[in-house]
């Protein structure tokens, strides 16, 4: 059995402000520490449940100042037994999905989508730019974006970890099936109730054991009806521009652009293309 595990930081415990995700500030790496942590705990219980692989990809763009992106994990304290994907683009990352090689996806460290009065750190893809995310009509956050992104490929989502609001928006997209494993409850965007971070490790890896470990359990993949169109409000309409640029990309407004596909991939490849 083979898991793919898209992670990401703000969902973290312990985590609840942008200096914790990013730049120079110290809270960046006590941050990085957190979310190395998280990562080893979901890989040590995917493997426990069963899986034969696991590869988890960090999907954080934070970087110190001046860095590069997608790079938040510290290598030397990572541990064996799982594959682990750096530097490589949020949402961009398929590989095993393309080849077959995935049975499963799961999700670390989620957040909330834009305008959660809950979400701690709640945004969609870019905190600054992009306002809101419509999938066929409907709002959706990045959880569910990668979600329908290995649904067109066949494969269920089944774990989440994260803030209570990013489990429970992803578990009313795909139903109980889906294993949540909320560490933090938010106060506000920037507060937040939490457990010790020893006990968010402890529930990660039985949430993760236990989702791949109960396959009969499994929800659907999150397949979105096709023709599928993806819409995009941004902050200003001199970020909407360069998209327009992109094949298959169009204006519907003076900052929202817009996408369409045979699938959610191919709709989700013409917005979000490789830069």
């Amino acid at each position: 059995m083979k898991v793919l595990i898209f992670c990401d930081m703000e969902g973290v415990c312990g985590i609840q402000s942008w200096e914790h995700t990013g730049g120079s500030s110290p809270l960046y790496e006590e941050g990085r520490r957190l979310y190395t942590a998280e990562a080893n705990a979901a890989g040590r219980g995917a493997l426990a449940g069963g899986a034969t692989s696991v590869v988890l990809q960090d999907g954080h763009g934070g970087a110190h100042s001046g860095g590069k992106p997608f790079m938040n994990w510290i290598p030397d304290q990572l541990e064996g037994g799982a594959h682990y994907v750096r530097g490589y683009r949020w949402a961009r990352y398929v590989e095993p999905l393309e080849r077959g090689e995935c049975d499963a996806v799961g999700f670390l460290g989620a957040h909330s989508r834009a305008g959660s009065p809950d979400g701690v750190l709640c945004h969609t893809v870019n905190a600054d730019g992009w306002h809101a995310v419509r999938v066929n009509g409907r709002e959706v956050g990045e959880s569910e974006i990668l979600a329908a992104i290995a649904g067109a490929f066949g494969v269920p989502p089944i774990c989440i970890a994260g803030d209570d609001a990013a489990c429970s928006e992803l578990r009313a997209s795909v139903g109980q099936g889906l294993v949540v494993a909320p560490v933090k409850w938010g106060l506000g965007r920037y507060a937040a109730r939490m457990l010790a971070p020893c006990d968010a490790r402890q529930t990660i890896e039985a949430a993760f054991r236990s989702a791949v470990g109960d396959r009969e359990a499994w929800p659907a993949p999150l397949v979105v009806p096709s023709p599928v169109s993806i819409e995009v409000d941004m902050a200003s309409p001199d970020r909407a521009v360069p998209y327009a640029a992109y094949a298959g990309v169009v204006l519907r407004g003076p900052r929202t652009v817009a996408a369409r596909g045979d699938n959610f991939w191919e709709a989700w490849s013409r917005l979000w293309q490789a830069s």
